[in-house]
């Protein structure tokens, strides 16, 4: 907990269950910002963990850069949020469930394997849920909740994400001005999370 946060008035989160075909809601529950900061795990507290994501590398020769030396820095801050892991379990989502979705406020979404908020990939790093950064403070208009991984060298590169993913689930930069698909893990970094959807398992 964040004492000086433990009375924030901030929105909440909300986590949905659905059927496999995603026609149905099993189940659904909503998590105040004082329950979150409260009740559950503050990832990153009381500093911040400085953390980043990879963008493309707009170099066609090395698309996926492993050596993470291209358009590292981007969202690097220090932030503290939630492991997506516990918002899960405390929301009672079982483990063999197919997919979560990140749902942003204006609609746009991207989803992970369930497996890899459960058990996740060491070259990914547990998926968090931002709510403070360093360089904006408590929820950000910007930014409000977003997602981030907490990698083990602090930035999340493209090679990463093909280390880590499947590759359906990777991200793509197109680039206009050469019509390169570019892999950008930073695209997987969802901002103004309010919704948080899981696929159940058949």
């Amino acid at each position: 907990m964040i004492p000086s946060l433990a009375c924030a008035s901030e929105p909440g989160i909300k986590v949905v269950l659905k059927n496999h075909d995603g026609t149905e809601i099993i189940s659904e529950k909503e998590f105040s910002f004082s329950e979150i900061n409260t009740t559950m795990t503050s990832t990153g507290a009381p500093g911040g963990i400085l953390l980043s994501f990879q963008g493309p590398t707009f170099d066609p020769e090395n698309l996926w850069d492993p050596e993470e030396s291209k358009n590292i820095d981007n969202l690097k801050t220090r932030i503290i949020g939630v492991p997506i892991k516990e918002l899960l379990e405390n929301s009672e989502i079982p483990e063999n469930s197919i997919n979560v979705t990140f749902v942003a406020d204006d609609g746009f979404k991207k989803t992970l394997p369930a497996v890899n908020i459960y058990n996740p990939p060491d070259v990914q790093g547990e998926p968090i849920l931002a709510y403070w950064y360093e360089d904006a403070g408590l929820l950000p208009e910007e930014s409000g909740y977003r997602l981030y991984f907490d990698a083990p060298d602090g930035v999340y590169g493209n090679s990463d994400m093909q280390n880590s993913l499947p590759d359906d689930y990777y991200h793509y930069f197109l680039n206009s001005a050469d019509k390169t698909a570019y892999p950008s893990a930073k695209g997987l970094s969802v901002a103004k999370i309010i919704q948080i959807e899981i696929q159940m398992s058949d």
